[in-house]
């Protein structure tokens, strides 16, 4: 690949030679940024859609939850197996075929006629985008310079926020003047812009390529030898409680703040919208953070350990929405702004060629897996212990383990 940018002379130690600084992969970063925001655009669409999706094909709430299980499910299934095909075909090849294709069943959903085509094209839609997330995060670490590549990705993955933003401004009038479906014809757009992503985004070199090709002879085995094993469960188990810790609230917060906190809905949505809004200093923090002052690892177990506490508090110290607004505010900053330097953590711990199935194996698929289980856990503790105990017994402690594997990670060479 050609460089980008300048190229600077950095002195190894006193005395000795210089090599080449690896420059800012500027291009790279815009175009996996439009990737991700455009594929999270197209997924968040289904949650302004709901009300209409249930009355028009007459479904209840426990089937859209079931069809949010499912799809998540499957993502556990298509993210590793998608993503192994970047060391045969590449990361721009991949990158562009998957927003393409789970565009075309966003479109697709728009014309489902009932229950069980709707939730195939959602399934199928859903399953295919979670790929985007680490293909495009292992692709940028690689052509990054590790000082410097935190902050890249965290700002790679505000795509997450920024396509939920596009989709509210696009959702709300389609929705008031064609109806639920109109929403979802927005990812026929989507799909000729996935030919120019491929285009924009450069080409490996061949020696890139073939390492990747002997890496994949390997298979994702790769991932469980000798002392990979340890450090692809420890962050895959991490994920895990992480991504089950966001899935088992995320889903429930408006709620909680209705039946615990007796907010009316609008109170409920204006507290956990401007929170999350605020979450987004989180990603740029914990990355300037693990570039000037701390490692990855710490950085990691800082926020986490954090997050713990500001959820604990958030839960049962509030009294107004106004304080309400300032715990959950704070506490997003470090919940979810711990994601972006997770991700990086775990990408370098991986050499280049194992990056995106590492990425999908312990990070997207045991993310994945952690929204499928602990949304029905957390449902069913509800019902015997109330909303604020089950955080407290679930949630919390889910985050302060998933710090704790991470901090046990051996230093990185």
């Amino acid at each position: 690949m050609q460089p980008e940018g300048t190229t600077a002379a950095v002195p190894l130690a006193p005395g000795s030679a210089t090599v080449a600084a690896v420059p800012i992969p500027w291009r790279i970063l815009i175009i996996t940024l439009l990737a991700s925001t455009l594929s999270n655009m197209d997924q968040s669409m289904f949650g302004y859609a709901v009300p209409g999706i249930m009355t028009d094909l007459k479904i209840g709430l426990p089937s859209i939850g079931l069809l949010i299980s499912a799809s998540f499910a499957f993502a556990i299934i298509a993210a590793p197996l998608i993503s192994a095909q970047v060391a045969r075909v590449g990361a721009p090849t991949v990158l562009a075929l998957s927003v393409a294709a789970s565009a075309l069943f966003v479109g697709l959903q728009a014309f489902a006629s009932g229950v069980m085509s709707f939730g195939v094209a959602r399934v199928m839609g859903f399953g295919i985008s979670a790929v985007i997330i680490p293909v495009s995060g292992a692709y940028l670490a690689t052509h990054s310079p590790e000082r410097g590549r935190a902050m890249l990705i965290a700002v790679q993955q505000c795509g997450y926020p920024l396509g939920w933003f596009v989709a509210s401004l696009l959702a709300a009038p389609l929705l008031q003047s064609h109806g639920w479906r109109a929403t979802f014809m927005v990812g026929f757009v989507v799909v000729p812009l996935s030919f120019l992503i491929y285009r924009l985004l450069p080409r490996e070199t061949s020696s890139f390529t073939a390492a990747k090709s002997a890496s994949a002879q390997a298979g994702l085995k790769s991932l469980l030898a000798g002392d990979r094993a340890r450090i692809t469960l420890t962050f895959g188990v991490a994920f895990f409680l992480y991504g089950g810790a966001i899935g088992g609230t995320s889903f429930y917060l408006p709620t909680f703040f209705q039946q615990v906190r007796g907010y009316d809905a609008a109170t409920a949505t204006q507290v956990v919208g401007l929170s999350y809004a605020v979450g987004m200093i989180g990603y740029m923090g914990a990355a300037l953070v693990s570039e000037m002052w701390l490692s990855r690892v710490a950085t990691v177990v800082v926020w986490l350990v954090v997050a713990s506490a500001g959820l604990l508090a958030t839960i049962w110290l509030p009294h107004s929405v106004h304080q309400d607004m300032l715990a959950f505010g704070a506490t997003t900053i470090f919940f979810y702004g711990a994601s972006s330097i997770m991700l990086t953590a775990l990408l370098e711990y991986f050499p280049s060629q194992l990056r995106s199935a590492a990425a999908a194996v312990a990070g997207t698929a045991c993310i994945s897996l952690g929204f499928v289980v602990f949304p029905l856990i957390t449902a069913a503790a509800v019902g015997r212990i109330g909303w604020s105990m089950s955080f407290s017994c679930l949630i919390v402690p889910a985050v302060l383990i998933s710090a704790m594997l991470i901090g046990s990670l051996p230093r990185r060479r």
